[in-house]
């Protein structure tokens, strides 16, 4: 897509869908140690509460509606295409912003997927893995966060501005 063709903003769907993955996030931060739990219990063949389970369960519920609207993002971001960067915003912060997005899709993706294969195979080594990469997750999104708060503050970018519900910016 050219940067003529661009739109000023990104599309209603894409934000709600930004917004919602942070929601679905913070859910599995909260609950996340009933799964870990509610895994154990499973694999040995063990009872738990009913608390556990209802939260165990829904932490696949909410990482697979993860794993669904980042998808949906990424299919919104390459049909209606994305907010041209702001020309005056130095190279480097380009390219980080840039590996930035890369990785945290690739997490938002694979962690998911390792989850639900842990989960439908029973496998504990997979699980790890899943489970390891929640630390990443978090020091990514905290750069993300970062990144964005800069954008907006030292750059005077109207990046963080276009993610904000309601907020119609136009170039």
């Amino acid at each position: 897509m050219s940067a003529s063709a661009r739109p000023a903003a990104w599309s209603r769907l894409n934000v709600f869908l930004h917004w919602s993955i942070v929601v679905l996030i913070v859910c599995q931060w909260i609950q996340g140690e009933f799964m870990a739990e509610f895994w154990d219990a499973t694999l040995e063949g063990e009872a738990v509460n009913q608390t556990t389970t209802v939260l165990g369960y829904s932490h696949i519920v909410i990482g697979t509606l993860i794993l669904v609207a980042a998808a949906m993002r990424l299919i919104d971001r390459f049909t209606h295409g994305r907010p041209p960067l702001d020309a005056d915003e130095a190279q480097w912060a380009v390219m980080l912003a840039k590996v930035t997005h890369f990785l945290l899709y690739a997490l938002l993706f694979l962690m998911p997927v390792l989850g639900l294969v842990a989960w439908f195979t029973g496998n504990d080594d997979i699980a790890g893995y899943h489970a390891f990469l929640w630390n990443p997750l978090l020091a990514v999104i905290g750069l993300h966060v970062v990144g964005a708060l800069a954008q907006h503050f030292w750059f005077r970018s109207p990046a963080l501005k276009r993610m904000i519900p309601g907020i119609r910016h136009s170039t």
